[in-house]
């Protein structure tokens, strides 16, 4: 050991001789090092910034999913107050559907005036005779055989809607259903107190079961694959999803650039079929948004840490 030390010192002095070979010596050390340190820099703090995007990405998605177990809570029991009234299991009894048509008319008006929730839409079925204009037959024919009231997705002619279903039973015998529905595109409103842009895309092949009249100059084609409902969102979140490539956006589960952060979740209804997918993002403009404050934080780590790495090679040598 003592020996290669010597070894090392003699070396060292005979390169301090060559002052061209020594400055070339230090200059391609020195690059080298600042290369080298950058890349490990660079490396982990792109490794720091994808997990805290995949924390925000779980963080987002939680938040999707307690928002829609909160809107099926409240459907559920918006809908079974209404199905103990009295005159729900009279009118059902009796075939009166005009008569109860207005009386949930009259108590969907007043739901949507003074209710702290999105407009809802109210319809009843019946275990003996078809309604007209009823859409999610299937659904309240289970209701009516289990007893069970159920809560999701599904794709009406007004478009995707969250649902919430329960039973009317009169004298231990369920004779029907009440249904109350609310937009999907309602959760927009809840992401917005929270600071988050959201945008409810649906599928191309959900969209041919939505009526002609209520999606015609409504929706506008963002790929091959989905759409959006235009009116219920604001312009400069969608046209970013325009950008999106969706096979990067659903393998890598974020994106983001220097204006958005986006993430997603698949949306699927009661049968377990895709029916569109959710986009949750956030805007880069505002000095306080979670993709700035990453952003920044990044950049400040890497300059303080670049410039550490060159002040100590500089004190090498």
């Amino acid at each position: 050991m003592f020996s290669f030390i010597k070894w090392l010192q003699a070396s060292l002095s005979r390169l301090k001789q060559n002052k061209g070979l020594w400055f070339t010596t230090l200059s391609v050390l020195s690059s080298s090092g600042i290369l080298i340190s950058m890349y490990l820099i660079n490396t982990m703090t792109t490794n720091v910034a994808h997990q805290t995007y995949m924390e925000e990405h779980r963080t987002d998605i939680n938040h999707l999913d307690s928002l829609l177990m909160h809107e099926y809570d409240s459907l559920i029991n918006i809908a079974s107050i209404l199905a103990i009234h009295p005159e729900v299991a009279n009118a059902i009894n009796n075939k009166k559907d005009k008569q109860l048509k207005t009386l949930l008319k009259q108590a969907q008006t007043a739901i949507n005036k003074n209710a702290n929730i999105s407009p809802v839409t109210i319809k009843f079925y019946s275990k003996d005779h078809e309604i007209e204009h009823s859409e999610n037959i299937d659904i309240a024919k289970l209701i009516i055989e289990t007893d069970q009231s159920v809560s999701g997705i599904v794709v009406n002619l007004d478009g995707v809607r969250i649902l919430g279903m329960v039973p009317v039973i009169d004298k231990n015998v369920t004779i029907g259903t009440i249904e109350v529905t609310n937009s999907i595109h309602s959760l927009k409103g809840d992401f917005e107190r929270v600071g988050k842009e959201f945008t409810f895309l649906v599928t191309t092949q959900q969209l041919v079961h939505i009526d002609l009249e209520h999606k015609q100059g409504s929706y506008k084609k963002i790929n091959d694959e989905y759409s959006v409902a235009f009116h219920n969102y604001d312009s400069s979140f969608y046209i970013n999803a325009q950008k999106l490539n969706f096979d990067e956006l659903k393998r890598e589960k974020y994106k983001t650039d220097s204006f958005y952060y986006t993430t997603y979740d698949n949306i699927t209804d009661l049968n377990g079929r895709m029916v569109g997918i959710a986009l949750i993002g956030e805007g880069s403009d505002n000095a306080n948004s979670f993709v700035k404050i990453t952003q920044n934080m990044i950049n400040s780590v890497t300059t303080v840490a670049l410039g550490l790495v060159i002040s100590l090679i500089l004190f090498m040598f």
